[in-house]
């Protein structure tokens, strides 16, 4: 895994320094680890599936602490409380509107996935199907 600890700095790889080399031989990423099958990976680095996925159960929870979700907290919790608490105002993510802002209650917070929808603001540029023969 040639690209682990580039992924995940902080993690823990001394259970799993076994393992490792034969996953950098057959040139397995982080990436194929968490989406392929592990009797795939297995077969391509010949590595037991079993070790593969207490690899893998490993590096999920590594990469949502890093990510800011997960952790010791039941989620949701950590959101409910820093918005309650005045001493420590939960970090935003402005909008760059500040009406929008408002509206969400201070911008987008971190580590929640947001979809924004709405009419398109430039007009579409209409063809003319009509030519005069």
């Amino acid at each position: 895994m040639t690209d682990l600890l580039h992924v995940l700095p902080d993690f823990d790889a001394r259970p799993f320094t076994h393992l490792l080399p034969k996953l950098d031989k057959a040139l397995i990423t982080t990436n194929d680890l968490l989406t392929l099958d592990a009797a795939d990976v297995a077969k391509r680095s010949q590595l037991p599936a079993g070790e593969l996925r207490k690899l893998t159960d490993a590096v999920i929870p590594a990469l949502h602490q890093q990510l800011g979700f997960g952790g010791e907290e039941a989620p949701g919790s950590a959101f409910l409380g820093d918005v309650d608490d005045p001493e420590r105002p939960w970090p935003y993510i402005s909008t760059l509107d500040e009406g929008l802002d408002a509206a969400l209650g201070g911008g987008i917070p971190p580590g929640y996935v947001v979809e924004v929808t709405g009419e398109r603001s430039v007009p579409a540029k209409r063809s003319s199907s009509s030519r005069s023969s």
